[in-house]
């Protein structure tokens, strides 16, 4: 029996046509295996997932999701050889008075617990939102400079409305490039000077995408800041960066070489969207 890759998300039917175009991405640049993948939706959340994996004591976290599923999902973990989950940095269950460090604690514990994807799955995070792909232009990244975005995780505008108004404004990347491919090249491009701003190493031979070093970085560069913001960052280009790293990703001409001395520039969303409905 072939073995499946499984993949966890958040949300119901974008994640899943965002899941599928990913890996038409990675059938792209494999050319010749098919990825098998089973993608599992859940109403819940990555906090409810950890939690009830740690209160019922579950070794692994198939086996939690096949209980908590019965026949809806017919599989144990020997079907599956990967898993990845990904979800969203939700703050909306916390408050500008939480202690920050005590959230920070309770994440860490989560990437600890989801930092093997042969294992119990290797998280990957969107900030604030996955739909942080959508919030992305060309010109972000010119011959000179290199612009990045937060968002306050506190904001009183929902980060959907956000992104729409964008939308709305400069059209979505769908329609501004019709190749699929050439969308995943430029966010993960895009990506990678986001990655090389927080001061991950995503350039050497051996890198992969440590989620926890991530979180991190967005902790004390940007979180447990007097703004409380986060820099845009999707989770499925850390996952493609992850599993082929940047020099695959060159030597298969799917990202452009990183331009270096560029001007980097950090803009808060909300100093530019003045009319968010």
């Amino acid at each position: 029996m072939v073995k499946k890759i499984l993949f966890i998300t958040e949300g119901k039917n974008p994640d899943k046509n965002l899941v599928k175009s990913v890996c038409k991405f990675q059938n792209n640049i494999q050319k010749n295996p098919i990825i098998e993948y089973e993608i599992i939706i859940y109403s819940t959340n990555i906090y409810v997932l950890y939690q009830d994996l740690i209160k019922y004591q579950f070794e692994q976290t198939v086996e939690l999701i096949r209980e908590k599923e019965g026949e809806k999902f017919p599989y144990s973990s020997e079907d599956f050889s990967l898993i990845y989950l990904f979800f969203d940095l939700d703050m909306h269950h916390h408050t500008p008075e939480s202690d920050f460090f005590e959230i920070k604690s309770q994440l860490e514990s989560m990437f600890d617990t989801f930092d093997d994807e042969t294992e119990n799955g290797k998280l990957f995070l969107s900030y604030p939102m996955v739909e942080a792909n959508q919030y992305f232009h060309e010109k972000f990244i010119t011959d000179q400079s290199v612009s990045f975005y937060t968002f306050p995780i506190f904001s009183p505008v929902h980060f959907k409305a956000v992104y729409k108004s964008f939308i709305r404004e400069n059209g979505a990347i769908q329609t501004r490039m019709s190749d699929p491919l050439l969308i995943w090249n430029h966010l993960i491009h895009y990506t990678s000077h986001i990655l090389k701003f927080l001061g991950i190493d995503i350039e050497s031979t051996d890198a992969s995408i440590d989620s926890k070093e991530v979180f991190i970085n967005q902790f004390n560069k940007f979180i447990n800041q007097p703004t409380s913001e986060v820099i845009l960052l999707s989770a499925f280009p850390q996952y493609l960066l992850h599993i082929y790293g940047i020099q695959k990703l060159l030597e298969e001409n799917q990202i452009k070489i990183l331009q270096e001395g560029l001007t980097e520039n950090v803009i808060s969303i909300l100093d530019t969207e003045e009319d968010i409905c």
